[in-house]
């Protein structure tokens, strides 16, 4: 247990306090004997203290395990509070620096008689000289009776001499092996020791002298003098050392004041951005919801108000009937076909419109706010989405074969090149955004590039079968490909050249392809699959009959499917919630080519019904493009960019060619 305990020198008003006070017990003011040391500094006699604790755990506090000091009240616990409370004040450490203390003041109070003189009961002579060679006081008369006859060389000293108290509380060095006097220094290894030391293990060192040798040696070379002088450089060095760690812990505490000023401001910063961005989220997420409700509501009076011209129709067409009125059923005949035809409409702008979805969007670190969350309030994430209809409504077809089909050809392109083994077979065609024309040749394996003039700019050997073409992006098309390397070949699209960019190879023959949200949708035949760029597939529809080609519509989340062998749906919408059909077998038979416009418009080639036609978004009004009179005899592939139509031919008349087209 370590010794605790420090000595007072001065009083709390800053006196003074004697030497023989410091050693006093505070509780029996008496010298203290067998100090004990509480944690707060406090001294105190063991008998005291135990005392002391006992009385004051009695009673009420029997129960305590711990008691204040007496001094300054501090409370304090004994190292073990599960022994007898009268052995709590022996646990503490003893203060031997006030041990000490009372031991020197007891030497120091102790008169200086002359010895010999007290062996002779002669108890009163003062001393006047001290030998340290004998640590013996002398009298006058026994210096010279006693000492000086026996001891020549002794060194003695006047005790009137400023040093004396010093000499007189001289130590005594012996050594801890042989029990004698310790006076030989070996200069070789640094060694202070007795005779025997030095006889027993240093006799054949180099350099071994006395211990008042060396000394003198090293003063007449001013070695102690340079001690000193060095000493007293260190000394001088602590105190500016001192000096600079107290202006240091000046500086630190000025910094620590202005660093917690800077945190406290930092943090009304915070605030501010914080209910700055909270404002800006408000009123975006108001701003938005305000529009959203706004569209909504337009929805909404258009519904009420075609409502109301149908209710009207209604009532007005009964009474007619009741009264065979002729001419006013059939003006009421022509207002009902214009409300089914608003109907319509509105259906189509509805469906063809977009929903839009928002939330607050935050880190999922700031569910739980800690030091590694973000400062951030989130943002505001919308989202569009096709309106779907109400359960319940049924769509009301309003097909019409328009006598004017409202496109111009522009020009028909020969895609037979020298390099043909055989005639051509165009199963899949994309038009570029510069107007160029990319046509997969099934017949001769390769893919080819044309000019909008018709010109060929490049081919591109497969070495497989290639069937249906989709865009990936401006720059890069995807074929599906039946033979040799069965898979999606993603092709790069330059100026003037095409180069293959990767395969990804998937266990089944690919022969529709689109491309949405980063991931193609291919068909093989009656089944769908979802195929990554790492080739990992998944089969997310079946289908009764088979299609051959597919298009995908990003703005509206959807996947149409061209179905050619079919007696129900020719046109069957793919989504996540199942299969709907879009278009029955009808206008159309035998579907091949299917692509969408910018408008959501679907166009579908017709191999049997041998023409093209633009279905609107939600299927209700069929507009026929193309039919045998403008040239089309089986149509197989289709591509729509813009106002531009381009249609491959598999005719055999016409399998060399691809016609392009001016939408009006």
């Amino acid at each position: 247990m370590a010794e605790g305990g420090l000595l007072q020198e001065y009083s709390n008003d800053g006196t003074s306090i004697p030497p023989c006070r410091l050693i006093d017990c505070p509780i029996c003011l008496e010298q203290m004997h067998q100090p004990k040391s509480l944690p707060c500094l406090h001294s105190f006699c063991e008998g005291c203290l135990g005392t002391y604790i006992v009385t004051d755990l009695s009673g009420e506090m029997a129960a305590a395990t711990s008691f204040p000091c007496p001094v300054c009240r501090k409370i304090t616990s004994p190292v073990d509070p599960s022994e007898s409370k009268e052995t709590w004040a022996r646990q503490f450490p003893a203060n031997n620096l006030v041990q000490n203390f009372a031991t020197l003041t007891k030497k120091t109070d102790t008169s200086s008689y002359c010895g010999p003189c007290k062996r002779k009961k002669n108890m009163s002579t003062p001393a006047k000289f001290f030998c340290r060679t004998t640590s013996m006081l002398f009298c006058e008369v026994c210096k010279e009776n006693v000492h000086d006859l026996a001891h020549e060389d002794c060194d003695i000293v006047s005790i009137t001499d400023e040093n004396y108290e010093v000499l007189q509380n001289k130590p005594v060095h012996t050594c801890s092996t042989h029990n004698e006097k310790i006076d030989w220094y070996c200069e070789d290894h640094k060694f202070i020791g007795c005779s025997a030391c030095i006889i027993t293990e240093h006799r054949q060192c180099a350099t071994v002298k006395t211990a008042t040798e060396y000394l003198e040696k090293q003063q007449q070379r001013s070695h102690l003098d340079d001690v000193e002088n060095a000493l007293g450089q260190a000394f001088n060095d602590m105190i500016l050392m001192k000096k600079s760690f107290d202006d240091k812990d000046d500086a630190m505490q000025q910094c620590q004041e202005n660093d917690l000023k800077s945190i406290s401001d930092l943090r009304q910063k915070i605030i501010s951005y914080l209910d700055q961005k909270q404002d800006e989220l408000t009123q975006e997420l108001i701003s938005k919801y305000k529009a959203e409700k706004a569209k909504v509501d337009v929805f909404r009076q258009k519904c009420s108000r075609l409502m109301a011209a149908m209710q009207h129709t209604k009532t007005a067409s009964t009474t007619a009937a009741q009264r065979v009125d002729h001419i006013e059923m059939i003006q009421l005949f022509h207002r009902g076909q214009t409300e089914i035809g608003a109907y319509t409409d509105l259906i189509d702008d509805i469906s063809s419109s977009t929903s839009l979805s928002m939330k607050h969007d935050i880190d999922t670190n700031l569910a739980t706010i800690d030091q590694s969350s973000p400062l951030s309030l989130g943002g505001i994430v919308v989202e569009e989405q096709p309106c779907s209809l109400p359960d319940g409504v049924d769509r009301i077809s309003n097909h019409t074969t328009s006598s004017n089909s409202r496109v111009t050809k522009v020009r028909t392109l020969t895609i037979k090149v020298p390099t043909d083994k055989r005639n051509c077979g165009a199963e899949g065609v994309v038009l570029m955004r510069n107007r160029n024309i990319v046509i997969s040749d099934y017949q001769n394996d390769c893919l080819k590039l044309f000019s909008s003039e018709g010109k060929c700019l490049d081919v591109l050997n497969i070495g497989g079968w290639p069937h249906d073409l989709c865009l990936v992006n401006d720059r890069k098309v995807a074929v599906a490909v039946t033979n040799t390397q069965v898979g999606i070949h993603v092709v790069n699209v330059h100026q003037s050249t095409l180069t293959l960019s990767t395969v990804i190879k998937t266990p089944q023959k690919c022969n529709g392809i689109s491309f949405i949200d980063g991931k193609f949708m291919v068909s093989t035949l009656k089944d769908i699959y979802r195929v990554g760029m790492d080739g990992k597939d998944e089969k997310v529809h079946s289908l009764a009959n088979d299609c051959h080609h597919l298009v995908s519509c990003p703005v509206r989340n959807l996947t149409f499917a061209s179905i050619f062998t079919s007696k129900d749906a020719i046109v069957t919408k793919l989504s996540s919630s199942g299969q709907t059909c879009v278009m029955e077998v009808g206008v159309v038979d035998g579907g091949m080519g299917i692509d969408v416009d910018n408008d959501g418009n679907l166009y579908v080639c017709g191999q049997k019904s041998k023409n093209v036609v633009q279905i609107s978004a939600c299927g209700t009004r069929i507009r026929e493009l193309l039919t045998v009179k403008d040239g089309i005899d089986k149509p197989r592939a289709i591509s729509v960019r813009g106002d531009r139509l381009v249609v491959t031919n598999e005719s055999s008349t016409d399998r060399n060619s691809v016609h392009v087209y001016q939408l009006s």
